[in-house]
């Protein structure tokens, strides 16, 4: 008989007593925690501040918007209309709970517009979700780094403003560093959706 994925069950929402003979108890974030979903968002906003930061000053500086709105567009895409949570979060065993909304440690309060799907992502679903990831953490940098270069060949700005750029640059560089620093060593290695192209959990905790 073929088995229903959609109905498989994990224990990511059982009763918590249950998590006392689980022999991966405290090795995994495998259960809801409001302190790690402040320190995901504390460790993310800096760099997605700094990153519209920096294309909003090369917008002023050049009059071009298209990069902040290309920037934009690919947050929306992602974010707003659910690709992510398409692509990513309907492997994960937080999606499992019996809720309209998703309560996890990075898409919080996402609706839940899909059913749930634990089978492995393709690889055409992981080369567009990490194709965005990608994007997203290096068009600020080049675009900021080319708009150094606009301000030290145009006649129209001082050294002020060239300074100021070059700040504004290595701020987002060192902001999106510093998360995915976070995101790799604090979740990624506990992280229970073994689907993502990014886990980190060892292969013996996942056979586990």
């Amino acid at each position: 008989m073929k088995k229903d994925k959609s109905a498989i069950v994990t224990c990511t929402w059982s009763n918590e007593s249950e998590c006392v003979r689980c022999e991966l108890q405290g090795k995994l974030n495998c259960r809801w925690d409001r302190k790690l979903l402040k320190f995901f968002l504390l460790n993310q906003i800096p760099s997605l501040v700094m990153a519209f930061l920096g294309l909003t000053l090369i917008g002023v500086l050049t009059e071009g918007w298209w990069p902040l709105i290309v920037y934009g567009a690919t947050c929306i895409f992602l974010w707003v209309l659910g690709i992510e949570t398409r692509l990513l979060c309907t492997r994960c065993p937080f999606y499992s709970e019996d809720s309209k909304t998703l309560h996890c440690y990075a898409l919080h309060g996402s609706p839940k517009m899909w059913r749930y799907r634990p089978e492995p992502m393709n690889q055409s679903e992981k080369t567009v979700l990490v194709s965005c990831f990608g994007f997203l953490l290096l068009f600020p940098v080049v675009i900021e780094a080319w708009g150094i270069w606009f301000v030290a060949i145009s006649l129209d700005f001082g050294l002020a403003t060239l300074v100021g750029m070059m700040g504004v640059t290595l701020a987002t560089l060192m902001a999106e560093m510093q998360f995915i620093y976070i995101l790799s060593e604090d979740y990624c290695r506990r992280c229970v959706n073994f689907s993502c192209p990014g886990n980190r959990v060892p292969k013996a905790m996942v056979d586990a």
